[in-house]
């Protein structure tokens, strides 16, 4: 159990205060070292906790209580899932890079930039979780100042988020960065956020900077891809592993994990223990009506294009070729101990794992994974312009985006009669895009919720699981449990009080 004490005790306070400590930009370095290593502390198991198991693109699978209530939305506000101290232990150590701003004379403003990017980043990430909540500007030196009400939602993303992140990019003039806030990752978390607020223009105009800045492009192979988020080193199983690749030029901000430190969250969100969470079969079944693996499916679908793989046949007599029908992002994130070549793999529908990132599993420790979580990644950002388009009343325009991922991706190009006559239809249809493509980096609940679909879409499921359905009121999560015994100002959610 964590007291307002603990919370206060892992803040980077000390006798020195902030004014007095932080004198040039050697020292600002190495306080935003400090917040990128509380980002990744925040961050391991959150990210994909929130963004993923909540919706349709994994079903529970065994009797692990804590997962199956994120996968049912049957939220527990006692899980420690929903503890925010690690993200407000980020959130001081930057508002003391940002104190000490006017300290001295000649602070960098790229480091200055970056931590009003980060505090942007995760007060934008807790609002669109709990709505309302706490807010602090400055550094926390006691027990009553870390004790602060709720703020409402609109004021966070008016008064804090937003405003954080235009002072990102006006700060910032490094280009791109990997592993830390850069110009292109700022307007990439701008189009998100504008998106999430329906300004629909903004986010336009935020994504075609980006695509300006000619930082980054789509990667155009199976292979470049997959390497954007392959990490498996060499077994038994899996003798050609690589190791950790993780790298291409669509990769625009990923938070970035290593042995000597913190442990990421992908090993145990996905590849180790027991199969607590496996690809929905929802989810593989619309992978194969949008991409059939059957030569008539598929022939009938897409008369004019091959398949990028083929596979051998070896019989008693012969070998020969044969293609290999199907999406190969498919068999890249449901194919244990294989690879793209071998096709789907032997595991059912609603029985294998997902392996985007890690191929196999033995020997796999998953509290010492040093896989990258990709926050940013610029064909989220192409299928993101695509929704700005559509909601701007630009359909054509769309469906031309859409078709440039596929082209990307060696795959058949979507016709209008795929794409749909009404608008309904083709937000739909552009969401099985972004849930295809972006699978298993926590983009598709927040596309659930962002378009109103989080109801629709989950209610047939969970009936078909026999748990009852959540409401529009539980959308929101839960505050936890201790946090509203820490602090006696804050209110819990509707919904779960």
């Amino acid at each position: 159990m964590y007291s307002c004490d603990d919370f206060v005790d892992e803040l980077p306070i000390s006798e020195i205060s902030p004014e007095q400590f932080y004198k040039d930009n050697a020292q600002l370095e190495a306080a935003l070292i400090g917040a990128y290593d509380g980002v990744q502390v925040a961050y391991s198991d959150f990210y994909i906790n929130t963004g993923e198991f909540r919706s349709d693109d994994f079903q529970p699978n065994g009797a692990n209580a804590s997962r199956n209530s994120l996968h049912n939305s049957t939220l527990d506000p006692g899980e420690g899932y929903l503890r925010w101290r690690n993200h407000y232990v980020v959130i001081d150590r930057v508002n003391r890079i940002i104190e000490a701003e006017n300290n001295f004379v000649g602070a960098d403003p790229n480091l200055i930039g970056q931590a009003y990017a980060i505090r942007s980043k995760v007060y934008f990430d807790l609002a669109r979780m709990f709505n309302d909540v706490p807010v602090f500007t400055k550094p926390i030196n006691t027990v009553s100042e870390a004790k602060q009400p709720q703020t409402p939602y609109a004021e966070v993303m008016s008064n804090l988020v937003i405003p954080d992140m235009l002072k990102a990019e006006e700060y910032l003039s490094t280009v791109q960065s990997n592993y830390r806030f850069s110009k292109s990752s700022v307007l990439a978390h701008q189009a998100e956020v504008y998106m999430w607020e329906k300004q629909e223009q903004l986010a336009k105009e935020a994504i075609e900077k980006l695509i300006t800045l000619g930082s980054h492009s789509l990667v155009q192979t199976p292979e470049d891809w997959q390497n954007l988020f392959l990490n498996q080193p060499a077994t038994d199983q899996f003798p050609d592993g690589p190791g950790k690749v993780q790298m291409g030029p669509e990769l625009i901000f990923s938070i970035q994990y290593n042995f000597e430190e913190t442990s990421s969250g992908v090993a145990r969100a996905y590849n180790a223990g027991a199969a607590v969470t496996t690809i929905s079969e929802e989810t593989e079944l619309e992978w194969i009506r949008r991409f059939p693996i059957d030569s008539l499916g598929w022939a009938t679908k897409y008369p004019n294009t091959d398949p990028v793989f083929s596979q051998v046949v070896e019989e008693v007599d012969t070998t020969y070729t044969v293609p290999l029908y199907g999406d190969w992002r498919h068999f890249a994130c449901r194919n244990e101990n294989a690879t793209m070549e071998d096709g789907l793999g032997s595991a059912a529908f609603g029985e294998a794992r997902c392996t985007k990132f890690i191929k196999n599993r033995v020997g796999l420790d998953p509290n010492d994974d040093n896989t990258d979580i990709p926050v940013f990644r610029f064909a989220d950002m192409i299928l993101l312009l695509a929704e700005a388009e559509l909601k701007l009343g630009n359909p054509n325009v769309c469906l031309d985006l859409i078709n440039q991922v596929r082209t990307a991706r060696q795959l058949p190009l979507a016709s209008q009669t795929d794409f749909g006559n009404s608008f309904e239809a083709q937000l739909d249809f552009l969401l099985i895009e972004r849930k295809l493509e972006l699978f298993g980096e926590a983009k598709r609940w927040w596309d659930l919720v962002r378009n109103d679909k989080a109801v629709e879409v989950m209610t047939p499921i969970l009936n078909n699981r026999e748990v009852i359905p959540f409401g529009e009121d539980r959308i929101v999560w839960p505050i936890f449990r201790e946090h509203l015994l820490e602090n006696e100002l804050l209110n819990q959610n509707p919904g779960w009080d």
